[in-house]
């Protein structure tokens, strides 16, 4: 059973004249990587907050772990959802210590806990720190284990390498590919870069005005792109495309 079912999933802002995501269908499963990959206006944005609840659909529905979070007869709110987001800019509170940070969504202090997630976003000592003491890097190991600490079933990362330079980049990629392997969660995030989408995913989709041209696996879809503008995406990025699947072969 798939972690995350989507099916004819559509949304528009202005009763129906235009439609920011419209009959998407997809499933994602357990412990899976998923990149969304589109321009700015695509779409991306809108399904993940469709998914975490921040927006409601105006027609299909989302099941994630076999259960009905919203279709055309019921709508789950968000903190129902045990779905874990951490946006752009990571929202970190600047007034709260890292372990502070980290800590807030538990509902009751659980130092261990804590402990274990600086240790796994690398991280120790690092507890009495403040936002602005750490790097960009920093800050956004910190969101995703605050968003760890509650168990989501599923993490939904919103351009997460978008703030970083070229140069921190991969480096960060490496990263968020082991913390999210250690935990063995379920992940979704939107890039803009199809590098992004290479160099960790196990699965991409390509989005356009709202509607999904291609989904698939890597390296197959890479292989058999069929529309034009997928296989026209891999083709300029030919070189670096191909040393990143040389590097996921087992």
């Amino acid at each position: 059973m798939p972690i995350l079912k989507i099916s004819n999933l559509s949304k528009s802002f202005n009763g129906g004249k235009t439609y920011a995501l419209k009959n998407a269908t997809f499933t994602l499963g357990q412990g899976k990587i998923c990149a969304i990959v589109g321009k700015s206006g695509s779409g991306k944005t809108t399904l993940l907050r469709l998914i975490a609840g921040l927006e409601r659909p105006n027609s299909g529905s989302i099941n994630i772990n076999g259960q009905i979070m919203s279709d055309d007869r019921k709508v789950v709110p968000p903190q129902q959802r045990n779905v874990g987001m951490v946006f752009q800019d990571y929202a970190l509170f600047p007034h709260l210590t890292v372990a502070q940070n980290i800590g807030f969504s538990l509902k009751k202090k659980d130092a261990a806990k804590v402990k274990s997630l600086l240790y796994m976003i690398d991280l120790e000592g690092f507890d009495h720190r403040y936002p602005h003491e750490l790097s960009g890097g920093e800050q956004q190991r910190v969101a995703i284990a605050r968003t760890l600490a509650y168990d989501p079933q599923l993490l939904l990362l919103d351009e997460p390498f978008g703030n970083l330079d070229a140069d921190l980049k991969a480096h960060i990629r490496s990263e968020v590919h082991r913390i999210v392997q250690a935990i063995n969660v379920t992940v979704l995030f939107i890039t803009h870069d199809i590098r992004d989408a290479m160099a960790i995913a196990d699965e991409v989709i390509f989005l356009k005005d709202g509607q999904i041209l291609e989904k698939g696996e890597l390296p197959n879809l890479y292989q058999q792109a069929t529309t034009p503008e997928v296989q026209t995406l891999f083709a300029n990025l030919k070189h670096s495309a191909n040393e990143v699947l040389t590097a996921l072969q087992p």
